[in-house]
Order: structure tokens, then sequence, then C-alpha cells
């Protein structure tokens, strides 16, 4: 507990981005909200209550991804600035165990994105009654909270485990948060790509699907699903694969952070 009240709290000190991360959020989402009022307003036309909820869904959008981004360059600057200024060695001088330490970081990361997606719904909220004046239903509210909240969730776990291997393994943070952003954007390409030219697997195939490579893109495929239809089983096919990646990544992190030497740091 003593660890992740620390993690917190490096947060809370780090005044630039816990003040210019919220800040562009909210620019984006006035300009977002205030293009819908200018079209209603233009074309004349009343926003109904399906139109509202619609309105809202694309604002949850925008911060889902928004906040993705956020969670990957936190997780990979996490561990990795650590080992690069030194400053890693001033925990390693307590007495806890390596593991903790990575444990520690990977849950301040995921119990601090779940809090900034709380608070941004409740900012597109406001902005949304002060620009078209149309308020979602409830029921769609707490819908879209849970959905996107759950694949926050997976999204930050799966990247801050992937990101502290890296970090476990290279010094710079440039590289490993240019490895994260490249995975997130540009892994499924790339799996796709490589099963073109070499494998021939049918994109139907579990195999295909749950390659790691592929997992994260086919949640965000199966999330948009589960916006208009009832959850199915291969949901939660997929979001155990990922969660069994992430394990993964955080075993291979813990056991080459337990025989590094850290004295050799910068």
């Amino acid at each position: 507990m003593k660890l992740l009240i620390n993690e917190w709290r490096k947060y809370l000190k780090n005044t630039r981005s816990a003040i210019i991360i919220p800040i562009i959020l909210f620019l984006i989402l006035i300009i977002y909200f205030c293009t819908v009022n200018l079209f209603v307003t233009h074309t004349s036309k009343s926003i109904s209550a399906e139109n509202s909820n619609d309105v809202f869904l694309i604002s949850i959008m925008i911060c889902y991804k928004f906040i993705n981004f956020i969670s990957i360059i936190y997780a990979s600057n996490v561990l990795s600035s650590e080992i690069s200024k030194g400053t890693i060695k001033f925990i390693l001088t307590r007495p806890y165990q390596r593991y903790k330490i990575l444990l520690a970081k990977i849950a301040a990361i995921t119990l601090l994105m779940p809090v900034f997606l709380i608070i941004s719904v409740i900012i597109c909220l406001l902005l949304q009654i002060l620009t078209i004046h149309h308020m979602p239903e409830f029921s769609i509210i707490i819908k879209y909270i849970e959905i996107h909240g759950l694949f926050i969730l997976a999204i930050t776990i799966f990247f801050s485990t992937f990101a502290l291997m890296l970090s476990s393994m290279f010094n710079s943070s440039a590289l490993v948060t240019g490895s994260c952003i490249v995975y997130y954007f540009f892994a499924s390409g790339l799996w796709a790509t490589i099963n073109y030219f070499y494998f021939h697997l049918p994109e139907d195939g579990w195999i295909y699907k749950l390659n790691p490579l592929n997992v994260n893109s086919y949640l965000i495929e199966l999330m948009a699903d589960a916006i208009e239809k009832p959850v199915q089983s291969e949901f939660f096919i997929t979001l155990a694969a990922n969660i069994a990646y992430a394990l993964i990544f955080f075993l291979v992190a813990t056991l080459i952070f337990r025989r590094r030497d850290i004295s050799l740091s910068n």
C-alpha cells in the first residue's frame, strides 16, 4: 500500500502533466460540442433523444482514445525514466521485493485511468447541457461508462505490463515510449501483413484474432459491437487472452528486473 501511495504522490507532484493533460482534453471536447451546436443551429434541427445519445457516445469515444494514449505515455515512463535517471536506486534501498515495486506502478496507472474517465464523463455531460441542451438517457450513460471503463482497464493493464517489460530491458524512455505507441497503432496492421505473406491464416480463426499483435484491435472491435448488441462470449474469451498476455509480460518484466544490476544505470 505504501508503494501505491508513493506512486500516486509522484503523479500529483507532476504538476505539468496534471494540469496540461486535462486542459488539452477539455479543449478538444469544447471544440467538438461547439461544432455540434453550430451544426444544429445552422440546420435548424432539434436534437432528439436518440441523437443526444449519439452525441454523448462520440464524446466518450474521444475521451476513451485520449485516455488510452495518455495511459501508454504514463506506462512507458513510469519505470524507464527512473532507471535512466538513477532514482530507482532509492526505492531499491527499501525492503521491498522488486515484483511489488512493478505491481505498485501498474496498480497506480490502472486506478488513475478510470478516475480520469469519470471526470471526463462529467465534463462531457456539462458541455452537452450547455451546448445542445439535451441530456442522454441515464441507462445509456451507465452503459457507455461500463463498456469504455472496462476497455480502458484492459488496455491500460496490457500496455503497462508491456512497457514495464521493455523498461526492465532498456534505459531509454524514448525507446520504450516509441515502441508502445508503434505497438498500439500499427501492431494489427503488421500482423495482417505478416499473415498475408507467410502464414495465410483465416481471419475469422482464433489463432489470427487472439495473436498478441492483434488482440487489442480485436477487443476494440468487440467494444463497438457491445455498444449496440448484447455482450457475446467471444468478448470474454478475447478479454481473457488480453489479461493472459499482460500476465506473461509482467512475469518477464519481474524476472529481468530481479536480475538486473540497477547500478549500471546512468
